[in-house]
C-alpha cells in the first residue's frame, strides 16, 4: 500500500477496514473510511478536499476515487467533496469523480464513470454512469 499524506491531511479509518496490497492513497484533505469496508488492489484514492466512504462498502480492483481535477479550469471548482454511503459496492475499473454522492446500498457497475449523484439502492453503469436498475439490494 502507498500512503502519501499532505501537511493538512486528516485520515480516519473505522474498525476492521481492509486495505489491500497495491492500494494507493494520496491525501491532502480529509479522508474517512467506515467500519468493515474493504478496498482491493490497484484502487487509487486522491483526496485533496474531502472523501468519505461509508461502512460495509466493497471497493473492487483498480477503482479510482478523486475529488479533484488536479489542474484547474478557469471559472470551475478544482475540487468538490465525494460522499459514498453505507453498503455501497463499486465494481472493477470504475471511476468516481469530484462532487459525487452515492446513496446507501447502491451498486456501481464495472468500468462506470460516475460524474453525477447516484440514488440509494440503485445500480449505475456506463460512461457516463446512469441508473439502470432501482430498488435493489446486494450481499457480500
Amino acid at each position: 500500500m502507498e500512503l502519501k499524506l499532505g501537511k493538512t491531511a486528516q485520515c480516519r479509518f473505522g474498525e476492521n477496514v481492509r486495505l489491500s496490497k497495491g492500494l494507493i492513497i494520496h491525501c491532502g484533505g480529509e479522508l474517512t473510511i467506515g467500519d468493515n469496508t474493504f478496498l482491493n488492489p490497484g484502487t487509487m484514492i486522491l483526496c485533496s478536499t474531502h472523501v468519505a466512504i461509508g461502512p460495509n462498502c466493497a471497493i473492487s480492483w483498480l477503482v479510482q476515487i478523486t475529488d479533484s481535477d488536479i489542474h484547474g479550469i478557469t471559472g470551475r471548482p478544482r475540487s468538490l467533496p465525494i460522499k459514498i454511503g453505507a453498503h455501497v459496492w463499486i465494481g472493477a475499473h470504475a471511476k468516481i469523480l469530484k462532487g459525487v454522492t452515492i446513496g446507501d446500498g447502491a451498486v456501481i457497475g464495472a468500468g462506470a464513470v460516475v460524474t453525477k449523484d447516484v440514488p440509494a439502492r440503485t445500480v449505475a453503469a456506463g460512461n457516463p454512469a446512469r441508473v439502470v436498475a432501482e430498488d435493489i439490494s446486494w450481499e457480500f
